[in-house]
């Protein structure tokens, strides 16, 4: 019987299937990863947020993950924001500041370590918290907002509305209202000291302990009801970004964006001029990234990067082989899994001995999986291995069971097996000896021995 060339489905199921593996692996991973429910102990705690560097969508995020998270889990009694910013968004600063209003466990904002600062964005976030304290050698204030182009904002709309905002928030946990009007109408800029004399703060402390002791007992407001801190002794517990909180801070970066904004630029107009499509599928990712680095919705940007990874490794399916486009595709659809990964609102409400039958029965589920890919790989393997030998027939004689022409195929009889075969030159005829001169896709190319017999 003819032998068949090794089929196209079963690379196509091998490509499919190593991406159904390496999704299901990332489910399980990002499942597993989760701190357990049930490690949580009924010790008394406080939640420590680090809020570093530019503010940005990503940090209210992770500051609104981190305040579900301590509300969520009774044993928390406090959240602490350590502040080390020079500002940021303003969008993100006001989204922070509603979730601090929202917030039911108590907020202490903490401007540490010593030496650091919380400008502006900072200095809001500082007025905002609940129970407000600076580390010596700190300093807040210059609040008055920039534009794009760094240049101040004397615009009397904008300018009224952030006063409003942050004189209100400071009356609200009685604070210096004049002063606090003043880091947005003059800039001014306070050390720990002055901030303390000012009634801006409530606390001077060196030390994350020596905080948690002068915060106990105070009276803070939250959700509009006043209640006492209790902190005293409370374990510290640090708070962990989620992967992708952590990559849209670095997307965040000004320089960042910007520089992958105008190769994205390029790179599209790199693509329009040449061949191919490589070029203007790396532009439109730099963009997308620096769109989500400057603010725009980072779901629908995720969305947008599955879709491309999706249809690069949809385009690899059906292509020969596993290239660039393939290895494309998978990082692409990397970057749009962590970005749509988020920290579970609230713990699971799940037992260790639960989370580790979770993840008996993914390994349940995946194994067999892979192994039905290693099968798939072997017998193609062994496919394209046959595909090698049969041009060992290169040369080989064999007889014409049908005439054949240039677009007339007929079988010929070859090493006692059955193949189509055609020829380039003139027709052949039914009986006649013929030469095999090399294989065509499905087909043998043949031409006429001298001593053939015709019929």
């Amino acid at each position: 019987m003819q032998q068949l060339p090794a089929p196209l489905l079963p690379c196509s199921m091998i490509k499919a299937g190593l991406l159904l593996l390496l999704m299901f692996g990332l489910l399980a991973v990002s499942a597993y990863a989760q701190d357990p429910p049930g490690s949580s102990q009924d010790k008394k705690k406080v939640l420590w947020v680090e809020v570093k560097d530019f503010i940005s969508s990503a940090t209210s995020e992770d500051i609104s993950s981190a305040i579900s998270t301590a509300s969520a889990d009774k044993s928390f009694t406090a959240v602490i924001l350590a502040l080390d910013t020079p500002g940021g968004s303003l969008d993100a600063t006001l989204e922070i500041i509603e979730s601090l209003q929202r917030s039911e466990v108590p907020v202490i904002g903490y401007v540490y370590p010593q030496g650091k600062s919380a400008w502006s964005a900072g200095t809001m976030i500082l007025v905002a918290t609940g129970y407000a304290a600076m580390a010596p050698v700190t300093t807040i204030g210059s609040a008055q907002p920039v534009s794009g182009d760094q240049q101040p904002i004397n615009d009397t709309k904008v300018i009224n509305a952030l006063v409003e905002k942050v004189v209100s928030l400071a009356e609200a946990h009685g604070r210096n209202e004049t002063q606090a009007a003043r880091f947005i109408t003059h800039n001014d800029n306070l050390t720990p000291g002055r901030a303390l004399e000012r009634n801006v703060i409530e606390a001077i402390a060196s030390s994350p302990s020596e905080l948690l002791e002068k915060a106990h007992n105070a009276t803070v407001v939250v959700t509009g009801e006043e209640e006492r801190l209790d902190t005293s002794g409370a374990q510290i517990v640090t708070h962990q970004p989620s992967p992708r909180v952590l990559f849209v801070n670095f997307l965040a970066n000004p320089l960042i964006f910007t520089t992958f904004l105008a190769i994205g630029f390029l790179a599209l107009i790199y693509g329009l001029v040449s061949p191919g499509f490589g070029a203007e599928i790396a532009g439109a990712v730099l963009i997308i990234l620096s769109l989500m680095g400057q603010g725009f919705d980072v779901n629908w940007g995720a969305f947008a990067m599955l879709a491309i990874g999706i249809g690069l490794l949809g385009y690899e399916l059906y292509s020969p082989g596993f290239g660039a486009i393939g290895i494309g595709g998978i990082a692409v659809l990397a970057i749009g899994s962590i970005l749509m990964i988020t920290q579970p609102v609230e713990p699971l409400l799940v037992t260790e001995e639960h989370l580790g039958n979770l993840a008996l029965l993914s390994v349940i589920i995946v194994a067999p999986f892979g192994a039905l890919m290693g099968i798939i790989t072997y017998k193609v393997w062994q496919a394209k291995n046959r595909q090698k030998i049969e041009f060992v027939l290169m040369d080989k004689e064999g007889v014409l069971l049908e005439p054949v022409s240039v677009d007339k195929t007929g079988f010929v009889l070859v090493g006692g097996e059955y193949w189509q075969a055609r020829t380039t030159g003139a027709s052949l005829s039914k009986g006649q000896k013929v030469r095999i001169v090399k294989k065509q896709d499905s087909f043998l190319i043949v031409e006429a021995l001298s001593d053939s017999i015709s019929q």
